[in-house]
């Protein structure tokens, strides 16, 4: 039986471990922005923002990182974030996931079953964009015992040995063309949606969020679109379905959908029930929590809101909000090690954002324009500064207290709901807590 190793984002492994990993070699290393995690991100023997299970020694030793903040409401974070129709966002958060089918599964438990909700929403989501747009249509080939017509062509063996010899005079074999929307594509999208209605419905965990009858609204609303399409696809056929240029909405769609039933094995009944072994996958949970605020700003601000807004050398702010002319990231922290240090490095680097002039330009900034640019830390619980050693009791005395802020049902401007940093000019701080169960 392979050994698992449990740790929480940002735990170091014990001593033991320790010693026993450092004889194996391994090449932990930072992941680098946008990339896919080695090892979940594990660095300097201590988790990072990846949750999941990965192998370290294949079907011998692997490790499981569960989240620090403990009852996250995955399903609701996941619908939020996949509310969002652009692409921009929507190929943000194809990157917030990833999963590696042609590795061995890892045993599991209950604590790490976000990865099938995961799915599960993600091609609901991509499955409904599409429908809106309209399914692809083409022309399939069919052949039919037609009742005294002919349509298309004869196929002449056929005709005998069906109908000549068997003295049925009233029918014929025929060979045509229909322009239809039960193609491959929209069969094998079909086929994955029925796999996703049995996977709802039959998963415990999921029926106890709240969320779980919405989900199942939206699964009925697609089966009746789809009612029409066969889900008669076989496991060869979907290894070869690929694209076409002209439909390129059609790609996330496809390439979920094959992920969904292949963590099924292509087989129904696997999905009738829960999953206690996971192929090794991974979750960045500072990207998912972007995306999580991203949804609730966006709510409280329609179409004041942009998102990760691209600077120069290659760098991205999160989010800036265009009437306040305030530049905004979200920082996936619990605390700041309940002190001054974590935040001072994080004031540094949204201040480069607030010279960048590729980002000020999307604020519609000037270079005559004389103002202090405003900036904003977002982050999932409050912070407190009590422990740092270096405070006076001034600066202490100057420390404010939030607490979790709900953006959606406030009506007024966002810098109003901060904090102000007093230690700095112009920086503020908000709370925007996770959901939890």
């Amino acid at each position: 039986m392979p050994e698992v190793i449990p740790l929480i984002e940002h735990q170091s492994f014990n001593s033991e471990y320790i010693e026993k990993i450092k004889n194996l070699n391994l090449a932990f290393q930072q992941t680098d922005y946008l990339k896919e995690p080695k090892y979940l991100g594990i660095c300097d023997y201590c988790a990072s923002y990846y949750i999941g299970a990965s192998w370290l020694v294949n079907k011998k030793l692997a490790v499981i990182v569960t989240p620090k903040m403990k009852n996250i409401d995955f399903v609701t974070m996941f619908l939020s974030a996949l509310e969002v129709d652009t692409k921009n966002e929507s190929d943000y958060f194809a990157q917030c996931y990833g999963i590696q089918f042609e590795e061995p599964t890892i045993e599991t438990d209950e604590q790490l079953n976000q990865l099938t909700p995961l799915l599960v929403l993600h091609f609901v989501s991509l499955l409904e964009r599409l429908v809106k747009r309209g399914l692809k249509k083409d022309y399939i080939i069919l052949e039919e015992n037609l009742k005294t017509k002919v349509k298309g062509r004869l196929l002449f063996t056929k005709h005998l040995q069906k109908n000549v010899f068997q003295q049925r005079s009233d029918r014929v074999f025929c060979q045509y063309q229909e322009y239809t929307d039960d193609i491959p594509e929209n069969r094998l999208l079909k086929k994955a949606l029925l796999f996703a209605d049995r996977i709802i419905n039959n998963y415990e965990s999921l029926k106890a969020q709240s969320s779980y009858f919405e989900i199942q609204s939206r699964l009925s609303k697609l089966k009746n679109r789809l009612d029409g399409i066969s889900d008669k696809i076989e496991p060869y056929q979907v290894q070869k379905l690929s694209t076409n240029k002209l439909f390129k909405e059609y790609k996330d769609a496809i390439r979920v959908a094959k992920m969904l039933l292949r963590r099924y094995d292509y087989s129904i009944s696997e999905a009738s029930q829960e999953q206690h072994s996971t192929p090794p996958f991974w979750i960045d949970m500072s990207r998912l929590y972007e995306m999580w605020v991203f949804s609730q700003l966006e709510k409280a601000y329609p179409g004041q809101i942009q998102f990760q807004v691209k600077g120069h050398c290659g760098t991205a702010v999160d989010f800036i909000k265009k009437d306040e002319r305030l530049i905004i990231d979200a920082k996936y922290k619990p605390h700041y090690d309940y002190s001054n240090r974590g935040i001072i490095d994080d004031i540094r680097e949204i201040s480069g954002y607030a010279r960048d002039w590729k980002i000020l330009q999307k604020l519609s900034i000037t270079k005559i324009y004389s103002e202090e640019i405003k900036c904003l830390i977002i982050y999932p619980e409050p912070v407190l500064f009590q422990n740092e050693d270096t405070l006076s009791e001034k600066e202490r005395q100057d420390i404010s207290i939030d607490s979790c802020k709900d953006v959606t049902t406030f009506d007024g401007k966002l810098l109003d709901l901060c904090s102000e940093i007093k230690w700095f000019s112009n920086f503020y701080k908000i709370s925007i807590a996770l959901p939890h169960d």
